[in-house]
């Protein structure tokens, strides 16, 4: 039904409702979406009328009910490369309350406090809302435009993975993992470097080129500059995996594994789906980034537990203190990235390290044992000093090494001293 400037109003599984007789009526139409097997199916008015006083309870707080099965069908998934099985309507249904398109899940997470800041994927429609029983559309004009550069990104990563997953399905890649080399400990890689130096452990990045600066090395060779990092001093590697905007690939990840590097390595990639987690183990990745600011939190729970069965490390990257407070709530987290870029005007503030380290969030980090990591914005001793006082006790840095000729200096400048201990 249209209530002006472009408001709908449907029911249950699409049906418009006119108001007036079938408005009294409107129970008949409710329908259910079970998420295990996907299957929509109407409920029995018999088991309707039985429940209908309880839904209309139930319905006065719909909103928790949205949550519900929003958090089903994200957990639905990303636990789906966990577990194919399926199975049957069970006996107990829950109250039915209108399906949930992507669009709709996304634009509620976006005014919720725990919620997303960055849409995964282009909306198909405009955004959908719930009020009561009822779902309407309301007609945005810019709702299908991606908002910065970052949800470009993610939009056009969704379309590739659709291709890299039809080329190499899940199972496929489950068969390679035996084959796949032995997985390095990065978080003890980085606390070692950090207590032998007495200085934050080095995270060097393979950085070619990037949206905002453009080409940063024309003369990229992966395995030489993974070397060079290695001889003088990174604790761990950092490897770009998007092609599009970074001018990276998965292959650069194999070849500097293949190559014998030992410097544990981080698949830096926009990782949405779980299907990515198996393919940068299967590439010879230690470590896997998470961006809180795309990732809900049930998401975030169930890659690190799947990162967890691979023996994979998660840096699970935050931007403000809202970020960070989501992340702390989360069990398993013992690797936490702080980006001093903001994600609206993209500006890097290495402040933001210090407020975000400040105060209780400090204290629980602390008793915790998690590690910090320090993002963007470091180019100095000064800079180095300033967020290992803060707090850090890694930093990932990219721009400022890659683009000078001789990374030995680079790093060495970086960090006001040579910091390697190997020989």
């Amino acid at each position: 039904m249209e209530l002006g400037l472009g408001v709908r109003i449907r029911i249950g599984g699409g049906r418009r409702l006119r108001f007036g007789a079938e408005f009294r009526n409107f129970d008949y139409y409710y329908t259910n979406y079970y998420n295990n097997n996907n299957n929509w199916y109407f409920m029995s008015n018999t088991y309707k009328k039985q429940h209908k006083q309880q839904h209309w309870r139930s319905s006065s707080n719909s909103s928790s009910h949205v949550d519900k099965v929003k958090d089903s069908r994200q957990h639905s998934s990303s636990v789906s490369a966990l577990s194919s099985t399926s199975t049957g309507i069970q006996d107990h249904i829950p109250i039915p309350i209108p399906p949930i398109a992507d669009q709709a899940e996304e634009s509620m997470q976006a005014e919720d406090k725990h919620a997303i800041r960055i849409r995964r994927r282009p909306p198909t429609g405009p955004p959908v809302h719930y009020v009561g029983p009822f779902q309407f559309r309301l007609h945005t004009p810019d709702h299908a435009n991606p908002r910065n550069i970052l949800e470009q990104i993610l939009w056009d990563k969704d379309s590739q993975l659709t291709l890299m997953k039809e080329r190499q399905p899940l199972a496929v890649l489950q068969r390679l993992l035996p084959g796949a080399p032995p997985v390095r400990d990065f978080v003890q890689a980085l606390k070692d470097s950090y207590h032998t130096t007495g200085m934050p452990a080095l995270i060097a990045e393979l950085k070619k080129a990037s949206p905002s600066k453009g080409l940063l090395r024309p003369n990229f060779d992966p395995v030489s500059i993974a070397q060079a990092y290695q001889k003088n001093g990174a604790a761990c590697l950092s490897v770009l995996t998007d092609e599009k905007y970074f001018q990276g690939s998965f292959e650069n990840l194999h070849a500097i594994r293949s190559a014998g590097i030992k410097c544990p390595l981080l698949c830096k990639e926009f990782i949405i789906d779980a299907w990515q987690i198996y393919y940068a183990r299967s590439k010879g990745a230690d470590a896997i980034l998470l961006i809180a600011a795309v990732l809900p939190d049930v998401d975030i729970k169930y890659m690190i537990k799947i990162c967890n069965m691979l023996g994979l490390a998660a840096l699970v990257e935050v931007h403000d203190e809202l970020e960070m407070d989501r992340v702390l709530a989360i069990d398993g987290v013992n690797l936490i990235g702080i980006n001093n870029r903001n994600l609206e005007t993209f500006e890097v503030d290495i402040f933001n390290t210090k407020r975000l380290l400040e105060g209780g969030r400090g204290r629980i980090i602390t008793q915790r044992d998690i590690l910090v990591v320090g993002e963007s914005g470091l180019f100095t001793p000064e800079d180095i000093t300033f967020v290992q006082n803060s707090g850090v006790q890694a930093v990932l840095v990219g721009e400022s090494l890659i683009k000078q000729e001789d990374l030995g200096k680079a790093i060495a400048g970086l960090f006001g001293k040579e910091i390697s201990v190997r020989t």
